[in-house]
């Protein structure tokens, strides 16, 4: 079994209906709304999105910190966190 998704301080407070509101505020894309969903609100590790998905963790990885910013930026126009 591997760790759990560490996810960022802000949008860890957020309620899951919140997650999932701010991903899709965030206009990601289909593939990387998918990445989004399975790491902030499965809270799956990267290795088993990759997994899933068919591609390499370092794939997940490199798209990681653009996911996170345009999550959190609508996060915080949506919730002000």
């Amino acid at each position: 079994m591997h760790a759990r998704a560490k996810l960022p301080a802000a949008l860890d407070e957020l309620l899951r209906s919140d997650l999932e509101q701010a991903i899709y505020e965030a206009n990601l894309g289909i593939d990387d709304t998918e990445i989004a969903k399975r790491y902030l609100i499965r809270q799956m590790p990267q290795i088993d999105i990759a997994a899933e998905l068919g591609c390499d963790r370092s794939t997940i990885s490199k798209r990681m910190p653009q996911i996170l910013r345009k999550v959190q930026r609508a996060a915080e126009k949506l919730f002000g966190k």
